[in-house]
């Protein structure tokens, strides 16, 4: 996605079934690595608000916190995409904020 906007100028879009899953994973990694703001502590915060809690990802569904039983709902979406993010910033210390 980002080497399709930056690199070819093309317009993409971006839907998985639900649309708060691996749509927020993706679009939010393009966004990390295409727009220094969302590298700072504040772009960062703000990226987290609009994407993730803003479109109703299901943080409590995925993490399974409180569940008392296992279900199919759990899934380490934002775990991964924080792995992500903390991958890019050992990499590219230089341009992260944080």
């Amino acid at each position: 996605v980002a080497e399709k906007l930056h690199l070819e100028g093309a317009s993409v879009l971006v839907h998985c079934s639900d649309g708060w899953d691996r749509t927020t994973q993706v679009c939010c990694t393009a966004q990390l690595l295409l727009d220094p703001y969302y590298r700072s502590l504040r772009g960062l915060a703000v990226l987290i608000e609009k994407d993730w809690c803003g479109f109703g990802h299901k943080f409590d569904d995925r993490c399974g916190h409180g569940m008392v039983k296992e279900t199919q709902e759990r899934s380490p979406i934002f775990v991964q995409w924080l792995d992500m993010v903390h991958q890019v910033q050992s990499q590219f210390p230089d341009a992260f904020e944080y």
